[in-house]
């Protein structure tokens, strides 16, 4: 098993990986910055080398996601893919999955309602609850604790900070950023930046 990014949310993953009963000697960690290291007690390799890669791949075909940012999660799962690779997607501890989907990472105590559509490689956050009918577009970020009521919908690329509240039948359009408990009461188009209580355009 691959886990794509060696930095912090790279260890998460690796937690639940440890978690699922996945050997220590099987989790190699994949960076492209040649100076990363990586701080944990199992000491697993770091490959930094598009060779390297490949080469790992060509033993075991697994790889996660280790980074939350949309564009780099969409950068690796496109790079790890046309090398072969196959993605992993994680579903933690104590999470609830009742809604559709099956490629994208559910955090431990994340919640997903029914009659949801969640997009490929979304990272769904520690302790994030999308209720019902909710949309979740490729490669989104809802960060931890976030809640995305009834009806809502978010789209491609948004990051979602964490305790951030969307409420019920809110739309989102694409690359929006919401600020870390932020409660969003209206709809806001592609790229906007929202912050505050009740959030606004920045």
């Amino acid at each position: 098993m691959i886990i794509a990014g060696a930095g912090g949310h790279g260890l998460e993953v690796y937690g639940v990986l440890i978690s699922q009963g996945i050997p220590v000697s099987e989790i190699i960690f994949y960076d492209e910055d040649s100076a990363k290291t990586i701080i944990h007690s199992s000491r697993s390799k770091i490959l930094n080398t598009e060779d390297d890669l490949k080469k790992a791949l060509e033993t075991n075909p697994n790889f996660c996601l280790g980074v939350g940012s949309p564009a780099f999660r969409e950068y690796f799962f496109k790079k790890f893919e046309s090398f072969g690779g196959e993605y992993y997607a994680l579903k933690g501890a104590n999470s609830v999955l009742m809604g559709s989907g099956q490629d994208f990472d559910l955090m431990p105590f994340g919640f997903i309602g029914p009659e949801t559509e969640i997009g490929k490689g979304v990272l769904i956050n520690s302790r994030a609850n999308v209720h019902h009918q909710c949309v979740v577009g490729e490669f989104s970020e809802l960060g931890p604790g976030s809640i995305i009521l009834g009806g809502a919908k978010v789209g491609k690329h948004c990051r979602i900070g964490a305790g951030a509240i969307l409420l019920p039948g809110i739309e989102l359009g694409d690359e929006v950023i919401v600020g870390a408990g932020a409660v969003v009461t209206k709809n806001f188009r592609n790229k906007s930046i929202l912050k505050g209580v009740p959030a606004s355009n920045q």
